[in-house]
């Protein structure tokens, strides 16, 4: 190709692009959310996640438990776990 006609492609496809940029930068503008269904759906969970706090919140816990006979009389029965170690330093090697 001659250096005119590759001169009129370059042209062409700047002005291809500055033309697309133009009309991608003008639709910006007017795309709009419709997020309805969305808003209506953490609304709702949100209802939700508050009335469960709210039901929580009226929960009144008392220590008299832990004053009770039946509770002071409880034996701790755990044992006393030793830590052994587990595997091989190297699992390819070969054991013995």
């Amino acid at each position: 190709m001659t250096p005119k006609i590759q001169n009129v492609f370059i042209i062409i496809g700047i002005i291809a692009i500055a033309g697309i940029g133009y009309y991608l930068y003008t639709q910006n503008g007017g795309i709009s959310l419709n997020n309805e269904a969305v808003d209506n759906q953490a609304a709702a969970e949100t209802a939700v996640f508050l009335q469960k706090l709210n039901e929580l919140k009226r929960i009144e816990l008392k220590g008299s438990i832990l004053n009770d006979e039946r509770f002071i009389t409880l034996v701790d029965s755990s044992e006393v776990v030793v830590p052994v170690p587990v595997g091989r330093s190297n699992p390819f090697t070969e054991s013995n």
